[in-house]
């Protein structure tokens, strides 16, 4: 054949493929209206449109008083329950709420017949779907399931223009349904919001819950307050006519001065209704923003030259901000590695700014806590340097202050906390605090004291619970969203998400004290808890390893080796069944008056060197006053421990880890408070034995005469 043919044969060819293609194109373009006309959500194969809704509530309702209320109060709280889950159900004409399913990118309230929450039912409440990218991603890649979040509004079709009075759920205006779209613990925000509020943060009310919408189970969700002035109102102590109309989440803007006096709009969200609502103070925040800005640049508020390690400094930034209360948000948000933030994406915050002109900062969205978007694996999260509040590539860990610096000068609302070191060090106490409340134990900054392992605690406490809510057999209209499959996910996320936690707790103290050493992954898979990634936890070098239930850790040289397995180290407090501890009471019996416990402590690879063993003691064994006396377990033998103390954090170097024995002497006399109890106790059991002494010695001296 020669190369003309065969360049002939060829177009030929291509000719024929190209009208075989067009056909084909135009049939499905055919076909296409069909399967497009098709709803891909929702209960019904046929549209629902807008003139087919009820819209109104029936005029002769009427709120029931005993169910309304103000915020300040707080009777609301009660119903975001922290140790079980709570029951929500809403009853909603089918209309209603497949025009809500079918159009759900729209974020449109429609009416409900009622929503009950707990034991508490009220009319006619909005109910509408939320979300930015994850909305967008569960009606577009989510087919057939309808398990978005949604927010109620209870005053959305009962409100004061049309009733007289608008309608409230104990004061709470609004309460959201997180569906967990990032989330295969269920764990992660109610694990961050809890460390906010225990942190004194301004932190909306939160919980889980098990939704029904018309009899049907749609699953478990997080159960959270809406961003508005309740929260306030609550953290403040005062009703909603002290506080000014601004709350919003800004949201594109790095509150730089130049930038937003070209365009507010991110101040008020882009949103003209909400521009509505807080034009009146549109003014006092321009100036807030004008005041944060100068100071940012070491500037005063006529610009002069101010040092931002000063007093005068400081007089000035508090009247422009609550300076402890940021402070204290950047340490939390630090510590729990959200960087879905506003450094990164420039979002998922609150701002309230007073009628003053002080500004206070409200967190909110953290599914993606715990090195979830980023760093995305575990042992970089728990590593993850403590001022780092962006994306950092790990190459630049341990030099990145020079970074930071000239990262964060374009962020004011950080940077002015970033320049001056008493602050500085204010933050990092408050991250040590989390590692405290989270796993560690001990006195935090506002004198409250935590046991070790408390989150470990808390998730063995709803692990039940939560489990069965997991198992229970969805609607038909609904299955988990972005690939989860539960109970499956759940079961395999928790262990991971508590091991998470004690890894982040002991990596930011390491930082803070000064402590070299890598926090190493001991297996913890980062990828079962949501969207990161499962990699190889380090196996050689300075390791830190922690035990989540108890908080002991250990740091070591470990050799490792292509066969070695990775360090883990397991803990457990003895009870009075366990072999060691009987052996331990044959060697030793407390004296009266001593408190004793006995931890099996193991590491499963054999360190190089000696071991630096931390263990952090329970509250009720830590007083003003106590002497301690830890030992050893050595075959039939006890080993006397050297131990240092701070707080309830007792460190050693040990050549082996094994069973260790604690002699806690409590001082009676320098007791007050709750030890009174205790004094009473063993003042009636020092009487007993008295008593019993006296009659020992009576029957005695009868049976002689």
């Amino acid at each position: 054949m020669s190369l003309a043919n065969y360049q002939t044969g060829v177009l030929l060819m291509k000719k024929k493929l190209t009208a075989i293609l067009l056909i084909l194109a135009a049939v499905c373009a055919m076909a296409l209206p069909a399967y497009a006309a098709r709803p891909t959500h929702g209960t019904t194969d046929k549209w629902i449109t807008e003139d087919m809704l009820t819209t109104a509530a029936p005029a002769d309702y009427r709120i029931d008083p005993a169910t309304q209320g103000d915020a300040m109060d707080g009777r609301y709280n009660a119903y975001f329950l922290k140790d079980q889950l709570q029951t929500v159900s809403i009853e909603i004409d089918e209309n209603n709420l497949n025009y809500l399913l079918q159009n759900a990118t729209k974020e449109e309230y429609v009416m409900t017949q009622s929503v009950t929450i707990g034991d508490t039912t009220l009319g006619y409440c909005g109910l509408r779907t939320k979300g930015n990218f994850t909305l967008h991603h569960a009606y577009t890649d989510n087919p057939g399931s309808d398990r978005f979040s949604f927010t109620v509004d209870f005053n959305q079709y009962v409100s004061k223009e049309l009733f007289g009075q608008g309608q409230n759920f104990y004061g709470c205006d609004r309460i959201s349904f997180n569906n967990f779209y990032f989330d295969k613990s269920m764990l992660k925000e109610y694990y961050s919001f809890m460390l906010l509020e225990e942190m004194g943060l301004p932190t909306p009310q939160f919980g889980l819950a098990k939704l029904y919408i018309n009899g049907d189970y749609y699953g478990v969700f997080f159960m959270v307050e809406a961003m508005d002035e309740s929260v306030l109102e609550q953290y403040f102590g005062v009703k909603g006519s002290q506080l000014s109309s601004y709350l919003c989440k800004p949201t594109g803007t790095r509150l730089r001065y130049e930038e937003l006096m070209e365009d507010l709009a991110p101040l008020y969200e882009h949103d003209l209704s909400t521009y509505e609502k807080v034009k009146d103070m549109i003014p006092t925040v321009r100036d807030w923003v004008r005041k944060l800005n100068l100071l940012a640049v070491g500037k005063d508020f006529d610009g002069n030259a101010i040092d931002a390690n000063s007093a005068q400094y400081l007089e000035l930034l508090a009247q422009v901000m609550d300076i402890e209360e940021t402070v204290k948000y950047f340490a939390v948000h630090s510590w729990l590695c959200q960087t879905d933030d506003m450094f990164v994406n420039l979002q998922n915050y609150g701002l309230y700014i007073s009628p003053q002109g002080v500004s206070t900062v409200l967190p909110w969205d953290y599914d993606l806590a715990f090195g979830c978007y980023f760093p995305s694996t575990a042992e970089n999260t728990a590593n993850y340097p403590v001022d780092v509040m962006y994306q950092l590539n790990p190459e630049l860990w341990g030099n990145e202050s020079k970074h930071s610096a000239d990262f964060y000068k374009i962020f004011p609302l950080f940077y002015v906390i970033y320049q001056n070191e008493e602050l500085m060090e204010k933050y990092h106490e408050y991250m040590l605090d989390c590692s405290r409340i989270a796993a560690l134990g001990g006195t935090v900054s506002s004198g409250k004291v935590y046991d070790p392992g408390w989150f470990s605690a808390l998730a063995a406490a709803l692990e039940e619970p939560l489990l069965d809510a997991a198992e229970e057999k969805l609607a038909g209209n609904v299955y988990y969203m972005n690939g989860i499959r539960q109970p499956r996910d759940v079961k395999n996320a928790l262990p991971n998400i508590t091991r998470m936690v004690a890894m982040r707790a002991v990596g930011v103290y390491n930082q803070i004290t000064g402590t070299q050493s890598w926090v190493c992954g001991s297996g913890c898979n980062l990828e079962s808890i949501g969207n990161a990634l499962n990699v190889d936890s380090t196996k050689e070098g300075r390791l830190t390893v922690i035990d989540s239930a108890t908080g002991i850790f250990i740091t070591a040289d470990f050799e490792g080796g292509r066969r070695t397995p990775v360090p883990v180290l397991a803990a457990s407090r003895l009870t009075e069944s366990d072999k060691d501890y009987k052996t331990v009471l044959s060697l030793m019996e407390p004296d009266f008056g001593q408190k004793m416990l006995a931890y099996s402590i193991k590491s499963s690879v054999k360190a190089t060197s000696d071991y630096l063993l931390t263990i952090p003691l329970p509250a009720d064994y830590v007083k003003n006053g106590a002497t301690y006396h830890f030992y050893l377990l050595s075959g039939k033998e006890l080993v006397p421990l050297e131990m240092g103390q701070k707080d309830n954090l007792f460190t050693c170097l040990t050549s082996q880890v094994g069973t260790v024995v604690v002699l806690a002497d409590i001082p009676v006399l320098a007791a007050g408070g709750d030890d009174l109890l205790g004094i009473i106790v063993l003042a009636a059991a020092a009487a007993a034995l008295v008593a019993v002494g006296i009659g020992v010695l009576v029957s005695k001296k009868r049976k002689k005469a």
